[in-house]
């Protein structure tokens, strides 16, 4: 004995309606999951490891987390700064983070003092002050092409912008001490600054 037309009609709207709660708690249950493994992967703030090195981190300071609220601890190291020589009170943290469009990748330095005022520098670039008479091709001749690239020049301070592709605190630290030493053509070398968006 088969059903007839309306009986038909509701088996088959039960069976949507069965289908479509069932669809929906596994989508619900897949973004929990997914949620879950992403905030626990190496780099995530709430992990605690960095994600390069896979050491354990601090908690990131309320500030930092307002100023860049979502990102990748990728470097972390307590008691020395970057931007200043001889300061040994201060934690620095690379962090990854996404840029105005949603393709770009943003790597940045945070620096804080014994929980003072946080200061952002962008981590990939740095500025670069060239001695008198070196141009952009002079400047690109010198430097090894796997580690830097220069972006082009600020118009206001006549800064060479230089991308450079290894940038740990560590790194950064050599950087700013050792490139005048080693390239004549450079002068003297200072982060880029970074402000977060109000």
């Amino acid at each position: 004995m088969g059903l007839n037309k309306k009986d038909r009609r509701i088996s088959i709207w039960i069976g949507v309606i069965i289908g479509v709660t069932l669809s929906s708690m596994l989508f619900r249950y897949a973004i929990k999951d997914k949620n879950e493994r992403s905030q626990l992967r190496p780099g995530s703030y709430d992990s605690n490891i960095t994600a390069i090195e896979k050491l354990p981190f601090p908690p990131i300071p309320p500030k930092i987390r307002k100023a860049i609220p979502s990102g990748l601890v990728l470097y972390f190291e307590s008691n020395q700064s970057v931007s200043e020589e001889d300061n040994n009170e201060t934690d620095c943290w690379i962090i990854e983070s996404s840029g105005a469009l949603r393709s770009e990748r943003l790597f940045l330095l945070a620096e804080i003092k014994n929980n003072g005022e946080p200061n952002f520098f962008r981590a990939s670039e740095i500025y670069v002050a060239g001695n008198s008479g070196i141009n952009e091709s002079i400047l690109s001749q010198q430097l090894p092409e796997d580690n830097f690239r220069i972006l082009g020049q600020n118009q206001r301070t006549l800064e060479f912008i230089l991308q450079v592709k290894e940038f740990s605190p560590s790194k950064l630290r050599d950087y700013l001490r050792n490139l005048p030493k080693l390239f004549t053509g450079i002068e003297k070398v200072r982060l880029y600054p970074w402000s977060p968006n109000p």
